[in-house]
């Protein structure tokens, strides 16, 4: 009986780590969010026709609380001795039982996910793979587009081996990595807090061309200074990044990007910039005979002289 634990961020390793550990076995696959584990504990206990034990991989380990958990804990003290079990979750607490148990009977890996600059250079290195030079300037353009997203990041990255002669420019990301919502979000916030009018227009126009409603748009933008204001309270409360990211319920890489925009943005800029969302809020629930997108457009007119 093998049992290994596969925690953190990283999709892409998990995902890989899986099929190492797979070889060319048949997968019983469960999603812990929608699977007892009885029913996991039933499939171990199984043998297949074709000999040899089961391979067994859980999903999304968070979703069981503890008493379902040790459910899993009591299979460990009595396995079948030809299953193997995988299971796959975010974080357990350090003082988890199943979190010792495994590591005494098994193997933990906690695969977290590089995010930024560290993000860039893991893309250098696919690419380079994929036969494909990636240069670091636009491979931090291409995650940032991704929103630090690694998963994404790989998928794009093989798309622009395909695409690219060799060597990839701006141009090809930009032609064939369109900005998710999120890194839009981003950037549109760091427009508005350098002052950059005509910037922050050209991504108001590209957040409009995703197709998004004005009014989600506008709940994005209003999240986005919410949670500015709230990382800037605790950053200059002397709290550490991971503790702002653990505190906000976010990303580290969403951490990061907060604590970029809080020193350029004061206390008095956010609040104004709060002010103005809530009447644009107002304004597209029917508030003001405009029309949306002028509305918008006006608005972010009124953020850049922040």
């Amino acid at each position: 009986m093998s049992v290994y634990l596969l925690l953190g961020d990283d999709e892409e390793r998990k995902a890989r780590g899986v099929e190492k550990l797979r070889g060319d076995r048949a997968t019983e696959a469960y999603d812990a969010a929608e699977t007892s584990p009885e029913t996991v504990v039933s499939a171990l206990n199984s043998y297949s026709l074709f000999g040899g034990g089961p391979f067994v991989l859980v999903r999304n380990l968070d979703a069981w609380n503890a008493a379902q958990k040790a459910k899993i804990l009591g299979y460990l003290n009595d396995p079948s001795p030809e299953a193997d079990l995988v299971m796959l979750g975010a974080k357990l607490g350090a003082r988890e039982k199943l979190l010792a148990a495994v590591k005494k009977a098994g193997e933990v890996h906690d695969f977290k996910q590089p995010t930024g600059r560290a993000l860039a250079r893991w893309a250098v290195g696919y690419a380079k793979k994929q036969g494909l030079e990636l240069p670091e300037d636009v491979a931090e353009e291409l995650a940032t587009r991704c929103s630090d997203d690694k998963a994404r990041v790989s998928r794009e990255t093989e798309k622009l081996a395909l695409y690219a002669e060799g060597v990839a420019t701006m141009d090809d990301v930009e032609a064939l990595c369109p900005p998710d919502l999120q890194s839009n979000i981003f950037q549109f916030v760091d427009a508005l807090g350098a002052g950059d009018r005509g910037r922050a227009l050209h991504l108001l126009e590209a957040l409009l061309g995703t197709g998004e409603p004005p009014l989600r748009i506008l709940y994005m933008i209003r999240r986005q200074f919410r949670l500015l204001a709230r990382a800037r309270s605790l950053l200059e409360n002397g709290a550490p990044r991971p503790e702002v990211a653990s505190t906000l319920k976010i990303p580290p890489f969403v951490a990061r990007k907060l604590e970029e925009q809080a020193r350029k943005m004061g206390e008095d800029d956010l609040e104004h910039a709060l002010g103005l969302v809530l009447d644009l809020e107002r304004g597209l629930k029917g508030g003001s005979d405009l029309g949306d997108e002028l509305q918008v457009e006006l608005a972010v007119l009124r953020f850049s002289e922040l």
